[in-house]
C-alpha cells in the first residue's frame, strides 16, 4: 500500500513537538493485520478504507487547528491588516467547511459497513464554529 500523503505534515509537526490530539490519533494507525484467507481480507480491506476515512477528518481538523491559531496569533499582533485577516478568516471557514464534509463522509462510511451509533462522532471530531 502506498504511503498516504498526509505522512509528511505529521512528522514535520511531530519534529516541531506539536500537540494535538488529532495528530496523536494520526500518529498512531497501524497497518492492519489478520486472518489470511479471502474473508480476512475483505475485512482487512473495509477496515483500512474506514480508517482512511477516519485519517480525512483527522488531517481536516489538523489543518483547521493551524490555520485557527495563525488567525489568533494574526489577532495579537498590533499591525493587524483587515484585508489579510478577512483572507485568513475566509481559509479557516473553507477548511471548516471542508472538515464537516469529512465528518459526514465519516458518518456515512460507517454506516455503511453496519455502525449504527454514530452519536459520539460530533465529540470525537469537533467543528468549530464559523470565524467572522
Amino acid at each position: 500500500m502506498a504511503e498516504p500523503t498526509w505522512k509528511k505534515l505529521v512528522d514535520q509537526l511531530k519534529d516541531q513537538q506539536h500537540k494535538s490530539p488529532y495528530l496523536d490519533r494520526l500518529r498512531q494507525r497501524l497497518p492492519a493485520s489478520g486472518p489470511s484467507d479471502l474473508a480476512g481480507e475483505l475485512l482487512r480491506e473495509m477496515a483500512s478504507a474506514l480508517g482512511r476515512s477516519e485519517d480525512k477528518i483527522n488531517v481536516a481538523l489538523l489543518e483547521l487547528e493551524l490555520q485557527g491559531k495563525a488567525l489568533d496569533e494574526l489577532e495579537r499582533t498590533s499591525g493587524e491588516d483587515p484585508t489579510e485577516r478577512a483572507a485568513r478568516v475566509a481559509a479557516f471557514n473553507r477548511q471548516r467547511e471542508a472538515a464537516a464534509h469529512a465528518l459526514w463522509e465519516l458518518r456515512v462510511h460507517r454506516e455503511a459497513l453496519g455502525f449504527r451509533r454514530n452519536d459520539d462522532l460530533a465529540a470525537l471530531y469537533p467543528i468549530p464554529p464559523k470565524r467572522r
